[in-house]
């Protein structure tokens, strides 16, 4: 069984009006909300094979946050390509991922993230917002992920970290 787990970055700051968008960095919240799903990731024993992450400035330093305390660093790429993708485009990328792979996480951006869980789940998020941590599983193959029929077993949000 395969685990795909989408991460939207945390949320960035605006405070820096010259920064290019590529370049923002997180927020003082942001980190803070980093950090608490660190924090759920390892309370509830969540691992990865593969990170596959946007390089931009803020979905790096979600990366650095969220998984640099982990006990075992899970192997990571960054992928250009990532960086404001289509949900087509995010969905070609999980297809080429090896079978070997059980648990794949992407950090990325959205319109692309929202639109894609609701179209692998068939299901209607009202919210995707930053640092929200969604795990669709269902599915036996990557190359099987578009089926429509997956199911969205969880999404967190900051505002249940808070609760966690």
């Amino acid at each position: 069984m395969k685990n795909l787990f989408l991460l939207r970055h945390a949320k960035s700051s605006w405070d820096n009006a010259a920064l290019a968008d590529f370049d923002r960095p997180l927020s003082k919240r942001g980190i803070s909300n980093a950090i608490l799903l660190s924090k759920h990731i390892q309370k509830h024993n969540i691992t990865f094979d593969l990170v596959l992450s946007s390089p931009s400035e803020r979905t790096q330093s979600t990366l650095d946050l969220v998984l640099g305390s982990l006990d075992h660093f899970p192997t990571t790429t960054l992928k250009e390509s990532i960086y404001h993708a289509s949900p087509f485009s995010l969905t070609q990328l999980i297809k080429e991922q090896d079978d070997a792979i059980n648990n794949l996480l992407i950090i990325g951006h959205n319109p692309g993230l929202h639109i894609l869980t609701e179209q692998l789940t068939n299901q209607s998020i009202v919210k995707f917002p930053t640092c929200a941590f969604a795990k669709i599983a269902n599915f036996n193959h990557w190359k099987d992920i578009d089926t429509g029929i997956l199911n969205l077993e969880s999404l967190i949000t900051p505002k249940e970290l808070n609760h966690d």
